[in-house]
């Protein structure tokens, strides 16, 4: 089949959760379709992003790069659309979709995030597929829950609104929607979307994480690594929520312990809170996490926000690495808690669960290889987007 692949962000290098999960997912379409991708540009191309874009081929990029500013806010405002749908509206993006879909016969439209429905023609007589990252109004709300600032709290909660709206209106539209999790399939359901339209493909680890050697209780040492990307906003306040609340507990039961933080993009604050807080080492962008996987002892989530499922969380688990996860950390993941991870309620019951991970040889090992047994069943591309390969393979078969 031929696919119209649009998605906001150019997927290489792959280097956060969203363009990890698209280059996935462009991977094993490219595997079985012709697939041309669209995509926005934020800046110039690196050298390494137009090599990538000469291997792949059929990529077109065009340049938008608009700031989260009032300016913005006060425009989207204006057009009853939420921020985030204003900050990626390209006149040129809309132009380009419609001379493809003119020039071309495409099967399918594949929209990779609903920030970009918005470029979905109407009269698209081909199969429309729609990729929610997340359920984006949940992400709101959730995010205007913890919000502390009364302004701030209203505004969020005023775009929470907004979102759910739009939402709601753009998922009738496609043929088929895919959610990252039975959650979050529930959730677009409550949103008013069809139950038969909704399908799950969900987050995937990196493959190769399978192919290394296990690891040892023994070769590790009293460390817990948080490592993801660190400008997202519930990945910021998970990790600080630990460092104040959660760590302190830890160190008051074993010393020793020491926490690792890596990741790209953390703002100036999260650097101070490490460097004042006892135990802490702070490493920032690292190219490589494999000597970080083998000297942790476990692998922390704390997030009380955010939405979807947790890509840092699968690779640890890939990687035999045990994980101790509040409960929104482990969301949507098809795990049971004592299993396959540790998940905690509280700050208090986070620090007690990471205490039993530091000196419980047993269920260290046991945690590290039922997390990697259920990577193998479940995680895997080849099973876990079978729903993908369904829904093209009755398009081509009706068509």
């Amino acid at each position: 089949m031929r696919v119209l692949f649009l998605t906001p962000e150019l997927p290489h290098p792959a280097d956060s959760g969203g363009t990890i999960k698209t280059s996935t997912i462009l991977t094993y379409l490219g595997r079985r379709h012709d697939v041309h991708i669209l995509c926005f540009r934020r800046g110039p191309l690196t050298q390494e992003q137009a090599r990538w874009c000469a291997t792949v081929g059929q990529v077109e990029t065009v340049p938008l790069n608009r700031g989260r500013t009032l300016l913005n806010l006060l425009r989207s405002y204006l057009r009853r659309i939420p921020l985030s749908i204003e900050r990626n509206r390209s006149r040129r993006m809309a132009e380009l979709v419609l001379a493809r879909l003119r020039d071309g016969e495409y099967d399918a439209v594949f929209v990779d995030s609903w920030l970009m429905a918005q470029y979905l023609p109407p009269d698209f007589p081909g199969l429309a597929l729609l990729h929610e990252h997340n359920a984006e109004h949940v992400l709101w709300h959730r995010q205007a829950q913890q919000e502390r600032n009364p302004l701030l709290r209203a505004l969020t909660r005023r775009e929470h609104q907004r979102v759910r709206s739009y939402e709601a209106a753009i998922l009738p539209r496609f043929d088929i929607v895919f959610a990252v999790s039975e959650v979050d399939r529930e959730e677009l359901i409550e949103l008013g979307a069809e139950a038969e339209r909704l399908r799950v493909l969900p987050n995937l680890p990196d493959p190769s994480l399978l192919e290394r050697p296990g690891l040892s209780f023994g070769a590790t040492e009293p460390m817990i690594l948080y490592f993801g990307t660190l400008s997202w906003q519930p990945n910021l306040e998970g990790l600080e929520r630990f460092l104040c609340s959660v760590f302190p507990l830890v160190r008051q039961r074993m010393s020793d312990v020491r926490l690792v933080i890596a990741g790209k993009g953390a703002p100036s604050r999260l650097r101070r809170l490490a460097r004042r807080t006892a135990g802490v080492e702070f490493l920032g962008r690292v190219a490589d996490a494999e000597p970080l996987y083998r000297r942790a002892r476990m692998f922390v989530e704390a997030s009380p926000t955010g939405g979807g499922t947790r890509l840092k969380v699968l690779n640890a688990l890939a990687r035999g690495l045990p994980v101790v996860a509040s409960l929104q950390g482990a969301e949507g993941l098809e795990t049971v808690p004592g299993e396959h991870l540790l998940v905690a309620h509280d700050a208090e019951s986070m620090a007690e669960a990471a205490g039993h991970l530091m000196a419980d040889d047993g269920l260290w090992r046991a945690l590290s290889e039922n997390g990697r047994a259920l990577v193998r069943s479940r995680y895997l591309a080849e099973v876990a987007y079978r729903p993908l390969d369904e829904v093209l393979s009755g398009a081509r078969a009706t068509a």
